[in-house]
């Protein structure tokens, strides 16, 4: 049987992360400085995507879990209270919707580990996945995450076939893992568009999925791994300022 894969693509994840913060920045200040000008809202729908798969990415090769995630985390916490100073308002920014993807991909990962170590650990583990699910659920819908709740759970559909064993060894050598990682986050943009109801225009972050399909899976020329965590508070506290002098 021959292998359902995508061939080398052109893109590194370089130059996805730029393309995303291009988008990014076209969204918010489409909605910031331009709110008559819809095109722009229209480009910074393909931004989220990007940064789901490579959060999910990011989770498959990191070494340090824990820095990992209190790196996004803190992140977050310091551009809320960006937010807060700038807007008075709460606003559920996407690093903490990020960072309970990271928790949850972790905590299926240990699951699944645990699957084929111990039954009563495997027991004890799902059910914490299952409260986690949960109460990241309540939290989306009480204080809000950006995204939502099937926006947390992009970058967990995209890794949700990885280290299950054997099982994963024979479906990754008749699919390349590619194709099911995109699959799999396509499903999750379909539900955060139908179900999120975060723009009447949400389904056009589809078109991301055709973007990461030339993704060649090489790192890139530059890494700056944190630097496209400290664009998205940079880049709020710059459209602000500018509207401080319009």
């Amino acid at each position: 049987m021959r292998k359902l894969n995508f061939k080398s693509g052109v893109f590194s994840a370089f130059d996805l992360k730029i393309m995303a913060c291009v988008f990014m920045l076209c969204d918010h200040a489409g909605y910031i400085l331009f709110p008559d000008i819809m095109m722009l809202r229209y480009i910074g729908r393909l931004s989220f995507p990007l940064f789901a798969y490579f959060i999910a990415e990011g989770c498959r090769y990191t070494k340090n879990k824990r820095r990992r995630f209190l790196s996004v985390f803190i992140l977050g916490i310091v551009c809320e209270l960006t937010f807060i100073v700038f807007s008075g308002d709460y606003y559920g920014n996407i690093l903490l919707t990020f960072s309970a993807s990271i928790l949850l991909i972790h905590l299926l990962d240990s699951v699944k580990k645990a699957y084929f170590k111990s039954k009563k650990l495997f027991c004890l583990l799902w059910i914490s996945f299952v409260f986690a699910l949960i109460a990241t659920f309540v939290y989306c819908k009480l204080l809000g995450l950006d995204y939502g709740f099937f926006g947390v759970l992009a970058p967990v559909f995209v890794v949700a076939f990885d280290n299950m064993g054997e099982w994963s060894v024979r479906l990754y050598e008749r699919v390349d893992r590619k194709v099911i990682s995109l699959f799999m986050l396509t499903i999750s943009l379909v539900m955060i568009a139908f179900y999120e109801h975060i723009t009447d225009y949400q389904i056009l972050s589809l078109i991301s999925v055709l973007l990461l399909a030339f993704y060649n899976g090489k790192r890139g020329a530059h890494s700056f791994k944190y630097g496209f965590y400290l664009f998205y508070p940079l880049h709020f506290v710059a459209l602000q300022g500018i509207t401080l002098f319009m």
